[in-house]
């Protein structure tokens, strides 16, 4: 028989603000297909999250502040994303689709050309339950 786990909503605030905390000024870096949390792919586009990227949580949720596009994107098909700190340290390894993955592309497709600007204009990051 499995068993399941679940945490309290304190250490699930923990968690979100842990992560939020190590990622001032550091990055959201959308990937290709292959990409793993300890070993991530190529970049198809690298945007900046704010000096401090995400708000305090007190439910285990938080929510990116502004975060600044890439007008330069190196191109490719977008599936994965990591959030990462400023030393480039992952944090968050997430799928990317268009319905019902960790993040979802709502406009531009997930296919990117080469020179084109990605944007993120909404990220919640959820702790786990």
């Amino acid at each position: 028989m499995a068993g399941t786990t679940t945490h309290t909503t304190v250490f699930r605030a923990a968690v979100a603000n842990l992560v939020g905390d190590n990622v001032d000024s550091g990055k959201l870096v959308f990937r290709i297909t292959g990409s793993t949390a300890d070993s991530p792919t190529s970049a198809v586009a690298t945007l900046t999250l704010n000096a401090a990227a995400f708000n305090t949580s007190t439910d285990g949720v938080t929510t990116a502040g502004a975060i600044t596009s890439d007008t330069n994107a190196a191109g490719g098909t977008i599936a994965f994303a990591t959030i990462e700190g400023a030393s480039n340290t992952v944090y968050a390894h997430c799928t990317v689709g268009t319905t019902g993955d960790a993040i979802n592309v709502t406009s531009g497709g997930l296919a990117v050309t080469p020179g084109d600007t990605v944007s993120c204009s909404a990220l919640t990051y959820t702790a786990m339950p």
